[in-house]
Parts: structure tokens; sequence; C-alpha cells
């Protein structure tokens, strides 16, 4: 099987492929043969820089290293006692450990759950992180609650157009923040107002506000604590909030890491299934060496709104 891996961290060029057997699962694991994956912030910024500060000691790469977080694919054998899954099952699922490869060998417990064999599982590949990270912001650390008012920086990305969604579907008013070219998108996903980031200045726009998301970066966390109505809330996925300085001013504020309980990924894949959830894909690339550098350069070149999205060939 094709593999991708990188040995240093830098422009995309560190990026090589290798060929390897394809693995066989030991006792308690799947074997999973890929459909789909996704280009995701964390795989730009682990292949240019390498671990970044907010990540987790134990998550940290190590090299050589494989890329790519979320995934989507068909259960090709299965080892000894397990139980949870089946050759044929379809799912989706989440690793550090990479997706850039035609093969995963994963313990059956590991951040996967099935979905119904009718969904294409191409689009899929990129549901799991930005589904998570929106759920975890919106609902779980967000407590998102019908009637309020939601600010969400960042709107038109994968994460932000999911996380308007949720929003929109729990009961909220939604206010996006996005350049002026995805304000007809976000109108067509529900969101209430949209701010042009680029000329417009949403501090003097918008007060008093239930919940802001921040996804955009720290300088935008660090302008929201002001619009946050008091005994609000404000989470980030991109810079850790100050909670100190948020209590001081009688708000609660998270940082968001996307990490959920099975439960809210069935809902996830249950509201997907539904159409309430849509995953909106920029563009799709062949798993072939060139073309995963060319959407890492794409990605960083932007805009991104929605996902990018990595497809396996079906016949290897």
């Amino acid at each position: 099987m094709r593999k991708i891996l990188l040995n240093e961290y830098g422009t995309v060029d560190v990026l090589h492929e290798i060929k390897e057997p394809v693995p066989t699962p030991g006792k308690g694991e799947i074997q999973i043969k890929l459909v789909a994956t996704s280009v995701n912030d964390t795989d730009i910024l682990i292949r240019q820089n390498g671990p970044f500060p907010t990540m987790p000691k134990e998550l940290r790469p190590i090299l050589p290293h494989m890329l790519g977080v979320d995934f989507s694919g068909i259960i090709t054998a299965v080892g000894e006692g397990v139980s949870k899954y089946h050759v044929g099952d379809h799912v989706i699922g989440l690793t550090m450990s990479g997706t850039y490869a035609e093969y995963l060998i994963l313990d059956e417990n590991s951040l996967l759950a099935k979905v119904p064999s009718d969904l294409d599982l191409v689009p899929l590949g990129g549901l799991y992180v930005t589904a998570a990270t929106a759920w975890a912001a919106i609902v779980s650390n967000g407590k998102v609650e019908s009637g309020q008012k939601v600010l969400i920086h960042g709107a038109a990305g994968g994460v932000g157009s999911m996380a308007a969604q949720l929003a929109k579907h729990f009961g909220a008013s939604v206010i996006g923040t996005a350049g002026s070219y995805s304000k007809e998108y976000l109108v067509e996903l529900g969101v209430d107002e949209v701010i042009d980031y680029r000329s417009q200045d949403f501090t003097k726009l918008v007060s008093n506000v239930d919940l802001v998301v921040n996804i955009t970066g720290p300088t935008t966390l660090e302008q929201s604590y002001q619009v946050v109505k008091k005994g609000g809330r404000l989470t980030s996925t991109n810079g850790v909030p100050d909670k100190e300085k948020a209590a001081k001013m009688g708000i609660e504020a998270s940082y968001t890491m996307g990490m959920i309980s099975p439960e809210d990924l069935t809902s996830i894949i249950r509201l997907y299934s539904e159409g309430i959830l849509k995953l909106n894909i920029t563009k799709k690339y062949r798993f072939t060496l060139d073309s995963i550098k060319q959407a890492h350069l794409d990605f960083e070149k932007g805009p991104n709104q929605g996902k990018r999205i990595i497809e396996f060939d079906k016949n290897e």
C-alpha cells in the first residue's frame, strides 16, 4: 500500500511517498480501507512547524510522521475478539496516527462510528473534525439554547459552517463574520447576519451576545470579550482564552478541542443523514503525492469555504 509521510517540517516538498505491505489486524483491531480523508488546519500547521503550543504532549507527532486526522472507509478485516464491527461496515473516524495511507489498523475502541451504507463515503471523509469541533463549541462548551444570540468568527469555513448550522438547529440567532464573497453561502445556511471582517468592525456592530465562537485566531479572540453579555460564554478553537479575564468580566471562557462522546457523534451522523447538517466540499483531490501537495498549497492560499477532500482510488 502507499503512504505519504514527512521526515522533517517545512514546505510541501517535505512530503514523500513510501510503499509498505498492507497491515494485518491483531487482537481487538480492525483493518480499514480508506475511501476519503481531508485537509485540516492541523495538517498544515504541523507540516510547516511541527507540534503547536496548545497540543497535548501525548498527541505531539514523532518523525517520521503521517498527516491526516479524519477519514471515512470500509472495514476489510477484523482481528480476534472484535465485536463492535464487522467486515463490510462503513465507518467514519478520527485518529492522531495519520490518515495518508490506503489502509489503517485501529483498535476497535478508537474514535469510530458506523454510518448508513447508503451514504456517500467520499464527503464523509471530511465530516468528523468539522462536526465534532463545531458540536463541542456550540453544544458541549457553548451550551447553546433556543432564542440565544450567537456570534461565529470564521463562519464560512469547515468548522464555522457546521457551527452555524448547529446553532440554527438548536434555535439560536446567528451572526457570522466572513469575507464578503461568502455572504450568499452563509445566508443559504440560515445565518441571520453576515459581517465582512475585512471592511467592518464587529465590536461596533454587535453587543450582548450569549455565545461567541472564535475559529479565526488570537486577535479576534482578544476583541471578542467585550461583545459577550454578562453570564454569556466565549469558546475558541484557535487561541486559548484567558479564563481569569473572562471571570472578571462575568463570562465563561473555554478552549475547544473537539472531543465529543459517542452519543454526540451518533447525533451528528443522524443530523447529517437527515440532511439537517450539510458539508460543503470546496474541492476533491486524488490520493497522489502531487495532488496532496496541491491540496496543501490551495488550503494555505484559501479561501477555504468548506472542506478539501482527498479521495482514494477505489480499485487500490
